[in-house]
């Protein structure tokens, strides 16, 4: 995000987007304990936030320094949770606009399956560019991008990043190391508003999904 800061720090209609990510995650009747996982630096803000949130079923959160990798970062999420909690959501509070009703859709599935995410199916027509040039077009058919959160049960979600840790093996999503296991992940209706912030333009996105109305379906 270049000179606007760090991602967990961008206002989007009016509140952080940690502010937001926590504000709906503690409305999720289901979610016990909440791991924050951010870059050392911003343990101060983190905590700042966390403190000033309505939290009146006093579900525990836990701020926590991040590691060098994305699965470090996760794995030290999962430690600081209760050992008796038998499932796992992982989020990126870089999709700020998560709703209720998205969590709890991947939670029913994870609850019969073990694991689930949500994902949209692709659109765009797919090409693999090598040298900024088009080596070949590929089938989108069956494609999906995947969101979070991904919701695991616990000793699945351990399991898999034993097994990473193991084999020193990365991943930009904890599904892909489940896939490792050999875990069936289910697949739910992800949702169009559920975007990663990424770069400045995703900003003008976001806003314009609240202004539609976007928070009312949470």
């Amino acid at each position: 995000m270049g000179a606007l800061g760090p991602k967990l720090l961008l206002e989007v209609g009016g509140r952080p987007a940690l502010q937001r990510v926590l504000d709906t995650f503690l409305e999720v009747e289901a979610v016990g304990e909440i791991a924050v996982v951010v870059p050392p630096a911003l343990l101060h803000d983190a905590e700042r936030i966390a403190s000033s949130r309505q939290n009146p079923r006093r579900a525990r959160i836990a701020i926590s320094p991040g590691g060098e990798t994305r699965r470090d970062s996760v794995r030290i999420g999962i430690d600081s949770l209760a050992r008796s909690l038998p499932f796992i959501a992982v989020h990126d509070v870089a999709r700020v606009l998560v709703t209720p009703v998205l969590i709890e859709r991947v939670l029913q599935a994870a609850r019969t399956t073990g694991a689930a995410i949500p994902a949209c199916p692709v659109r765009d027509t797919l090409k693999e560019v090598a040298g900024g040039r088009v080596l070949r077009s590929v089938p989108r058919e069956g494609l999906s991008g995947a969101q979070t959160p991904q919701i695991f049960a616990r000793d699945i979600l351990a399991r898999a990043h034993a097994l990473a840790g193991e084999q020193h093996a990365e991943a930009t999503d904890d599904a892909m190391l489940v896939e490792r296991l050999g875990s069936e992940i289910a697949v739910v209706a992800g949702e169009a508003a559920n975007l990663k912030l990424t770069e400045p333009g995703d900003l003008v996105v976001l806003e314009a999904w609240l202004k539609a109305g976007h928070e009312s379906e949470g």
